[in-house]
């Protein structure tokens, strides 16, 4: 066998290993919102009303991903109104919110993290989750904090690949009381 034949067979192998990786978050982040539905369908059930928005829009963008994956990549995340996103996903969550930036345009895989945060609470937390996002001014570009993403998911690897996405950072902290997590996104007009 040639080195040739070898060289195009790792690259072939890295090919698929890349598009199933694509396929796996993009299988994640169609359970998310599922799971978001239900939690709104027993809230409706209730006599409650929930805005499903940001759960459809996370939906749509991984059935995009889905689509784009076929070719090694991610779909193009349209623009979308931070506010009405973090607003629907708290409230499919059943996440408390207090939203004081005004209007604020963001990548629509803000839904993504901001999804993906709130069902890790929902799931691994005790007691209500609270959704905070803040807009911080620096005179020097902040300094980078690795991610530690927890083996057993990917919510968390693609919360921090969103946050990326769409020009921001997804940073994680923990002790033994508390888990944090802060999603830094740049402010557009």
């Amino acid at each position: 066998m040639s080195w040739a034949l070898v060289l195009l067979l790792l690259l072939a192998v890295a090919r698929l290993r890349r598009r199933l990786e694509l396929v796996a978050r993009a299988e994640h982040e169609l359970r998310g919102p599922l799971a978001a539905v239900a939690l709104a369908a027993e809230s409706i059930r209730r006599g409650r009303q929930v805005d499903l928005e940001a759960e459809l829009l996370r939906a749509r963008l991984a059935l995009d991903d889905l689509t784009a994956a076929r070719r090694g990549r991610r779909a193009h995340a349209p623009r979308a109104d931070l506010e009405r996103v973090v607003r629907s996903s708290a409230e499919a969550w059943g996440a408390s919110l207090d939203w004081r930036a005004g209007t604020v345009s963001s990548d629509a895989r803000a839904a993504q993290a901001v999804g993906n945060l709130l069902a890790n609470a929902a799931e691994h937390g005790d007691g209500d989750a609270v959704v905070r996002v803040e807009i911080v001014n620096r005179k020097r570009p902040p300094v980078a904090v690795p991610v530690r993403v927890a083996e057993r998911g990917r919510g968390l690897g693609i919360a921090a690949a969103a946050a990326r996405d769409a020009g921001g950072r997804l940073a994680l902290d923990s002790d033994d009381r508390e888990f944090r997590a802060t999603l830094d996104l740049p402010l557009r007009g």
